[in-house]
């Protein structure tokens, strides 16, 4: 796939530069994501701030005109741009994720903190059976010294 950029227009009011070009390919007409990488690379961006609003194929031809905005920044592609269906059903999805991702996080860390905890517990239950264990024999000692003397009694 061979991309010719024809035209570029600076849009400073909107915050864009408007791209028409020519793309010249085999098969089939490309698709948008594929255009949007290349013209990532060539107007050195980032994929989101990129939209393809036209890719007109020629009949019979292996050649395609297209049209596409580059935003400055994504407030700007913001205040633009209309939020279609796709584009809101698109961000419900990915709000989704990450409150999901979010929860995922704070159910780990609720874990961890629950494991420290029971570790902690078992430190301490460890500790102090072992000082019961030292006690112990000292007490048992004792209550033997008593009972010597009295049959030597």
């Amino acid at each position: 796939m061979k991309v010719t950029i024809k035209s570029k227009n600076e849009n400073p009011l909107l915050g864009r530069m408007e791209v028409e070009g020519q793309i010249t390919f085999e098969g089939v007409t490309p698709s948008n994501a594929q255009l949007i990488e290349v013209l990532v690379k060539e107007m050195k961006t980032k994929p989101e701030l990129v939209i393809i609003k036209n890719i007109y194929t020629k009949f019979s031809q292996q050649e395609s005109a297209f049209s596409a905005l580059v935003y400055k920044n994504a407030e700007a592609k913001d205040k633009a741009e209309m939020n279609t269906k796709f584009l809101k059903k698109k961000a419900e999805e990915d709000a989704k994720k990450v409150a999901e991702a979010k929860k995922a996080e704070a159910e780990e860390k609720k874990k961890a903190e629950e494991d420290a905890k029971t570790a902690e517990e078992d430190a301490k239950a460890a500790e102090e059976a072992k000082k019961a264990e030292a006690e112990k024999p000292t007490e048992e000692k004792k209550e033997e010294a008593p009972a010597t003397e009295e049959k030597a009694e």
